[in-house]
C-alpha cells in the first residue's frame, strides 16, 4: 500500500470512543512527565496506554515508546490494541465516504482513496521484534517497542510506560534501570500503571501509596494524589468508574451489580478492595505497613515526641529532649564493619504520656567490641534506664560481658535468646515470637513515635511474618536485616519487664544446646567468665 497524504474533512462524531478516565489520562499525560495511573481491574488500562502511544508517535517524528511488561503475552496487547485503534479510525473513515461525512483526497492525483481491506491494513502492523510502526513518510516512523520489565532488558530511550508494576518481583532494581533514562530528556515521558500489589513490603506501595488519612469520594473521572514519595498518581476505582456508568457484571448471571453489591458477592474480601477498591491495604507478607510506619514517624516529628536517628556515633545533642520518663535500652548486636554485613542496632525508648517514644535510634558498624560497649555505658550512665535488653542469640559470650560491665553501673541487664520459651498470657511462645507481636501491636495501635528517616522505614520493612511467627528479610545492598526493628522491640521488652532493680539472671553460652547464627555477626570466646547452666527466664507484666 502507497504512503498517502491524506485531509479530512472534521465530524461531529468522535473515531474512538474512551470511557472518562482514559481521557483523562491522556491529558495528564501531557502535564505530568511522571504519573503512576491506579485503576480498577478491566478498566482499560491497556487501551488508554495505546491511545496514548499512538498521539505521541503521531505528533513526535522519529519516536519511540517503550512498553514494558512482566508477561510478554501481556505486552502483545498494546501492539494489538494500537492495531485495533488504528483500524477503527480508518474503518470509520471509509464507512463515511458514501455520506460525505469525510473527504479523503489523495492530493497526488486528486482522487478519493478506495475502501481498505483488511489485507492493505495489515501492512501497516509490524510484528517483527513487537513493534507498531506509525510511518510519517517513506523514511520517517516512530514506533512502539515492547520488551521484558527488568533492569537488563530496559535501554533504549524514549517515553515509557510500565504496566503492572505491583506484579514484577524486582520492581526497585528495575526502578533504579529506567529512571534515569526519562531523567536525561525533559521530552521523554513515564506512565507507570498497576492494581495494588497484594504484598505491601513491595516497592511500588512504598512508590504509590497515599499519604495517611487520604480520603477519597467517588468521581466518575476518578482523583489526583501525590502519593508519600511524591509521585503523582490518578485513581480510578470501582466507585469512580460506575459513577461514569460502568458497572460491574455478575459472575453467574451477567447482571449489572454496583461496586457494593459486587463485593458482597466476594469471598476474599481484601482482593476485592486491592483489586477494584483500589485500595493500598496494610499488612500482606510485611509485619509493618508502610502505612503505620509512615504514622509513627510523623509522630516522631512533633516536638514532644521528638526521635532522632543517627549513624556510626551519637551525636552530641543525643539527650536533649528526653523529659525524665522511664526508659528502655534495646540492642541488637553485630561487630563487624564490613560493607554489606550487618549493623549494631540500638534503640532508646522514653515513655511519654502513654506512648512509646523511640527517642535515639542508632546504627553503626565497627569490628572493635570495645566501641559498642562504650555506647552502652554511655547510654546507660545519662539515661539510668529500668533496664537494658540485649538479642543474646548469637552473641552471647559478649553480651554477658556487657551484662556485667553495664549492672556494675546499676544498669538491670535482660540477655533474649530468641529460640528460648516464655509465656504471654497463658500462651507459650518463643522469644522472638513473643517481641515481634509486642512492637507489632504498639505501632498498629497507633502509640509508638519513631525517627522520621528513611533507613528507619527500610529496616522496619525488612520484618516479615513467617508461619505464625517473625522472620527479617537481608537486605544484601546494605547488610541491613531487621536490626533496627529488633533493637526497638527489645527497648519495649526492658521498659514493661524491667524493674530497674539488678537481678542475677544467666544465660547458657556452652553445651549442645542448639544456637541461631547470623552470619557476620560476632562471637567473642572469653576464659575468665562463669559457668552458667542455667537459660534466662524472665517475669512479663501484662
Amino acid at each position: 500500500m502507497s504512503n498517502k497524504t491524506t485531509k479530512l474533512q472534521a465530524s461531529t462524531e468522535p473515531l474512538i470512543n474512551m470511557r472518562t478516565g482514559q481521557k483523562r489520562l491522556i491529558r495528564l499525560i501531557d502535564k505530568y512527565r511522571m504519573i503512576a495511573f491506579v485503576a480498577r481491574r478491566q478498566y482499560g488500562k491497556t487501551t488508554a496506554f495505546s491511545n496514548i502511544a499512538l498521539k505521541k508517535m503521531m505528533k513526535t517524528k522519529d519516536h519511540t515508546v517503550i512498553f514494558g511488561s512482566a508477561k510478554l503475552n501481556l505486552s502483545r496487547e498494546i501492539v494489538r490494541k494500537e492495531a485495533a485503534t488504528i483500524e477503527k479510525g480508518i474503518a470509520s473513515i471509509t464507512k463515511k465516504l458514501a455520506s460525505g461525512q469525510f473527504l479523503i483526497h489523495d492530493q497526488d492525483n486528486g482522487k478519493l482513496f478506495d475502501a481498505l481491506t483488511h489485507d492493505d491494513f495489515a501492512e501497516l502492523f509490524e510484528a517483527q521484534r513487537l513493534e507498531f510502526r506509525y510511518y510519517h513518510d517513506r523514511t520517517s516512523y516512530s514506533r512502539t517497542k515492547v520488551v521484558a520489565l527488568r533492569p537488563d532488558a530496559v535501554g533504549e530511550t524514549g517515553d515509557l510506560m510500565a504496566d503492572e508494576v505491583g506484579r514484577i518481583n524486582n520492581w526497585k532494581e528495575t526502578w533504579e534501570a529506567i529512571e534515569p533514562i526519562v531523567a536525561a530528556n525533559p521530552a521523554f515521558r513515564l506512565l507507570l500503571c498497576t492494581t495494588i500489589p497484594p504484598d505491601d513490603t513491595h516497592y511500588s506501595f512504598e512508590q504509590l501509596a497515599p499519604p495517611p488519612g487520604t480520603i477519597f469520594t467517588p468521581q466518575k473521572n476518578g482523583s489526583l494524589y501525590e502519593s508519600a514519595q511524591g509521585v503523582t498518581v490518578y485513581r480510578m476505582s470501582a466507585d469512580d468508574a460506575y459513577a461514569d456508568g460502568i458497572p460491574l457484571y455478575d459472575l453467574k448471571t451477567g447482571k449489572p451489580l454496583s461496586p457494593s453489591e459486587h463485593r458482597a458477592k466476594s469471598h476474599d474480601k481484601d482482593a476485592w478492595d486491592r483489586n477494584y477498591g483500589c485500595i493500598f491495604l496494610r499488612g500482606g507478607s510485611a509485619a509493618v505497613s508502610t502505612m503505620t510506619l509512615l504514622e509513627a514517624m510523623h509522630r516522631g516529628t512533633q516536638p514532644a515526641t521528638e526521635c532522632i536517628y543517627a549513624e556510626d556515633e551519637l551525636p552530641d545533642n543525643w539527650y536533649d529532649h528526653f523529659t525524665g520518663g522511664p526508659v528502655g535500652i534495646g540492642g541488637d548486636p553485630a561487630t563487624t564493619e564490613s560493607a554489606k554485613s550487618n549493623p549494631f542496632g540500638i534503640v532508646i525508648t522514653e515513655r511519654v504520656n502513654g506512648l512509646f517514644v523511640g527517642r535515639v535510634v542508632l546504627s553503626f558498624k565497627s569490628s572493635d567490641p570495645a566501641k559498642p560497649k562504650a555506647v552502652l555505658r554511655e547510654i546507660a550512665l545519662k539515661t539510668k534506664p529500668l533496664a537494658a535488653a540485649l538479642d543474646a542469640s548469637s552473641e552471647r559470650y559478649w553480651c554477658a560481658e556487657v551484662k556485667k560491665e553495664l549492672e556494675l553501673l546499676g544498669c538491670p541487664v535482660m540477655l533474649v535468646v530468641n529460640s528460648e520459651k516464655t509465656e504471654y498470657l497463658g500462651v507459650s511462645m518463643n522469644y522472638k515470637s513473643y517481641l515481634g507481636n509486642l512492637a507489632v501491636d504498639n505501632l498498629a495501635d497507633s502509640i509508638c513515635c519513631l525517627p522520621n528517616n528513611i533507613q528507619v522505614q527500610k529496616d522496619f520493612r525488612l520484618v516479615r511474618r513467617f508461619k505464625g511467627g517473625f522472620d527479617n528479610k537481608l537486605d544484601s545492598a546494605t547488610g541491613r536485616h531487621g536490626d533496627l526493628f529488633d533493637g526497638f522491640k527489645l527497648s519495649l521488652h526492658a521498659l514493661l519487664n524491667g524493674t530497674g532493680v539488678i537481678e542475677i539472671t544467666a544465660v547458657n553460652i556452652h553445651g549442645n544446646q542448639e544456637q541461631t547464627r547470623i552470619p557476620d555477626r560476632m562471637i567473642m570466646d572469653s576464659n575468665d567468665l562463669p559457668d552458667y547452666d542455667t537459660p534466662s527466664r524472665f517475669i512479663h507484666g501484662a
